[in-house]
């Protein structure tokens, strides 16, 4: 197994088969199999994000991605394709280790009415509605660095009082979008912060600064994962789902892994022979006597038909 960066995407070998993953992921069982089933096919681990999916598949960069749909489509145009939902997965918020609502096992979004939200532009979560375009645009956003050398650390901190009512106008606060009243954010849980950073990543970062909390599948929670952090599931949150995207045609080496995804047996394939026609009852029962015949269970015909040996009744 080989992992690559996108920057290699395009240039793969006949014998190589090319699977794009998204943060999160993990298709480690699935690349074993694999291996053990297609030695002489190298398998190529490509890490992309969700937004680079679509177009890496039309491009014919990759020949299958696992990622989050339908989101990968509404970032690019991924040509002819198939996709199939593998699973869905958990939402939960991200907070610091020593906030309020650490005190509860399992959140409802009603209990995070009062919390201001970060929502970064790769958008992990789907479900809510979309906000407006301008909404944390270039006029809105603070960059990460603007928040101090080191975001999370004694020096880089923001306090929660410097994100208050009419804040804004001095370098390194952030302010929060009007919840209320602004339709962008509309169907969102609490109160949007109106900066929105590049990747889920640094909205993390913004979350150990005190900046807000966070809506992101748990596999991600668990990627980014820091010790002043902890996350709770969300009962009620809309959940993601990951899957399989590919070109049409399906490929013969697509079909193969799509069959080791869904659990198909090596033996299984669609390329073996059609199975044999089930036999008549009148057949089977034939097939069995011969097989105890052959066994010596019971005497062939030759000894029925010598003269003077009768053979017993069974």
């Amino acid at each position: 197994m080989v992992v690559t960066t996108p920057d290699r995407a395009g240039d793969f070998r006949a014998s190589t088969f090319r699977l794009a993953y998204v943060p999160g992921v993990t298709p480690s069982k699935w690349v074993r199999i694999w291996e053990e089933r297609q030695p002489d096919v190298s398998l190529e681990l490509v890490a992309l994000e969700v937004a680079e999916c679509a177009d890496a598949i039309r491009q014919g960069d990759v020949q299958v991605a696992i990622t989050r749909l339908p989101d990968a489509l509404s970032h690019g145009d991924a040509g002819p394709h198939h996709t199939i939902e593998l699973y869905e997965e958990t939402t939960v918020v991200v907070v610091p280790k020593d906030h309020v609502l650490t005190a509860g096992d399992e959140l409802t979004l009603a209990d995070l009415a009062d919390e201001q939200f970060l929502w970064p532009l790769d958008e992990p979560v789907t479900g809510f509605d979309a906000p407006a375009e301008g909404v944390g645009g270039s006029a809105g956003r603070v960059a990460p660095t603007e928040l101090g050398e080191g975001v999370g650390g004694s020096a880089g901190r923001v306090a929660p009082a410097e994100l208050g009512e009419g804040v804004g106008g001095s370098a390194g606060r952030v302010a929060p979008a009007e919840r209320s009243e602004d339709a962008a954010y509309r169907g969102h849980p609490g109160t949007a912060v109106e900066h929105r950073p590049e990747t889920t990543g640094d909205a993390i970062e913004l979350v150990a600064a005190g900046i807000g909390v966070l809506l992101v599948p748990q596999s991600l929670a668990r990627l980014h994962h820091r010790k002043d952090l902890v996350f709770r599931p969300v009962t009620d949150a809309p959940t993601g789902t990951v899957g399989l995207l590919w070109p049409a045609p399906t490929t013969e080496l697509a079909d193969e892994f799509i069959g080791i995804v869904r659990g198909r047996k090596a033996t299984s394939s669609r390329g073996q022979s059609e199975p044999a026609p089930k036999r008549s009852a009148k057949e089977k029962a034939a097939a069995k006597r011969a097989a105890r015949e052959a066994a010596g269970k019971i005497p062939g015909k030759s000894a029925r038909k010598k003269p003077g040996v009768r053979p017993k009744r069974r």
